[in-house]
Formats: structure tokens, C-alpha cells, sequence
């Protein structure tokens, strides 16, 4: 790979990194919203949360509303990894694989807190489950989210560079995009509450998984000129979706 490639194949993993994740976290939000729809609860919409009114509708709806984004965001984690499977040496390959990490880790990192605060946690208190069920979910939820960025690292060093070795391969693939990408979804969120936006940044730290599962993978990467040139397509997506995450920042109501 020339210096030119080599240098350009930084700029695609950090722009599908910030794309993935606000999609994933549009599809979440998204999700909360039509259930609550579907089961005629007013509902505010915002690109970080749905504010859900507390006096419509029974504990199993609000409930059902709870669980809806983070199921969702499984569902579209691992069809998304069945694509990625089978896409080996494709474009695709590097955002399928981007979508399906933070579909299944944004279900895991939700059932983490399950003890504590999000939408599993609202969920157990609307079905009034024991502190113990909570806690054991969130023991569960976190190895589970470690594990699924280990995964993810693991994958990402056959995608590096060709000839990259496994530290060039854990910066470009891992930190870089995780650092950038972070800084852009950041950016895109603002305004955002700093309870909400701190706990999004410190995401970034399961990382440190992926950084693990790329230096312990002594597989020959497969990474190319073709596969990590940034295209237009790629540009447009993450434009498309920080739009969508605008629009979201002002507030899309239903009032029932």
C-alpha cells in the first residue's frame, strides 16, 4: 500500500464509525417513538431521548415502550452481521460490521445500566422486579459489551491495511475512529444535556476491548485501496444521518 493509501485509509473508518452510531442510536430513538405510537402514548422525540408522558397509558405499555429501542437496535445488530458475514472483501464490509458492534453492544450497554438508569431500568421498575434480577442484568449486559468490542477489534484487524502491523492496525481501525468518531457524534448531539452526553463519551473506553481484540489477532489483514478509500457514499450517509439527528434536536411530538 502507498503512502497516499495508506494515509486516506484513517479518514473511512472514522467517518463510518460516526455514521453507524448515529444510526443506530436514530433507529433506537425511532423505535421507542412508533411503539409509543402504536400504543397511543404521547411522546416527544429527541435525537437523544423520548419523553414519554408518565400519566397514558398501563405499566406494560410504558414498559413494552422501554425495551422497543434497544430490541430494535439488537434486531438491526445481528441482521447486520449476517450481512457482514457474507460480504467478504465488499465496501460493505467495514460499516456492516461498524452497524452490527453498536446495534448489539447498544443493547447490552442498555441492559448494563439495568440497575440503574435507561430504558431497561424503567422497564424493571414498571414491571417491579427485584434489585437482584437488576443487578444480574447488568452484570450480564457488561461482559457482554466487553466481549462484543473484543469481537469487533478481533474483526477489524483482518480489515486493516494490508501490511499493516497490529499497532498501526489497532490505531487506525480502533483508536482513531473511536477518538474522531466520538468528536463527531459529540458535535452532532450538542445541545444535549451533559447527564446524557458524558455517559455517550465514556462509551468510547469499551474500545480498549477492541484495541485488545486487534493486538491479539495475529491474522493477516485484508484491507486495500479500494475498501478504505472514503467514497461519496460514505460522506453522504453520515450527512444524511447527523440531518436526521438535527431535525430530531428540536423535538418531533405526538400528543395522542
Amino acid at each position: 500500500m502507498d503512502q497516499a493509501t495508506a494515509r486516506n485509509s484513517f479518514f473511512r473508518p472514522v467517518i463510518l464509525f460516526s455514521a453507524t452510531y448515529l444510526i443506530i442510536g436514530i433507529i433506537h430513538e425511532a423505535a421507542h417513538a412508533v411503539t409509543a405510537y402504536a400504543l397511543d402514548v404521547p411522546f416527544t422525540m429527541f435525537h437523544f431521548a423520548v419523553d414519554v408522558a408518565r400519566d397514558r397509558g398501563s405499566l406494560t405499555d410504558h414498559a413494552t415502550i422501554g425495551v422497543a429501542g434497544p430490541l430494535c437496535a439488537l434486531i438491526i445488530g445481528l441482521v447486520c452481521w449476517l450481512f457482514y458475514s457474507r460480504s467478504k472483501g465488499s465496501r460493505s464490509e467495514l460499516m456492516l460490521l461498524y452497524l452490527a458492534t453498536f446495534g448489539v453492544a447498544t443493547f447490552f450497554g442498555n441492559l448494563m445500566s439495568a440497575a440503574f438508569v435507561g430504558d431497561f431500568s424503567r422497564a424493571a421498575i414498571a414491571l417491579r422486579l427485584p434489585a437482584s434480577a437488576r443487578y444480574a442484568a447488568s452484570i450480564v449486559g457488561l461482559l457482554s459489551v466487553c466481549g462484543v468490542h473484543f469481537l469487533a477489534g478481533w474483526k477489524l484487524r483482518t480489515l486493516s491495511p494490508v501490511g499493516s502491523s497490529r499497532l498501526r492496525a489497532m490505531l487506525v481501525m480502533v483508536v482513531v475512529p473511536a477518538v474522531g468518531g466520538t468528536a463527531i457524534m459529540a458535535l452532532s448531539f450538542l445541545p444535549m444535556p451533559s447527564a446524557l452526553l458524558f455517559p455517550r463519551l465514556a462509551e468510547a473506553l469499551f474500545w480498549v476491548f477492541g484495541a485488545a481484540g486487534v493486538l491479539t489477532n495475529r491474522n493477516t489483514p485484508t484491507g486495500d485501496g479500494r475498501t478504505l478509500k472514503v467514497s461519496w457514499a460514505d460522506t453522504a450517509v453520515l450527512a444524511a444521518a447527523i440531518i436526521v439527528v438535527r431535525i430530531m434536536a428540536v423535538g418531533i411530538v405526538f400528543e395522542g
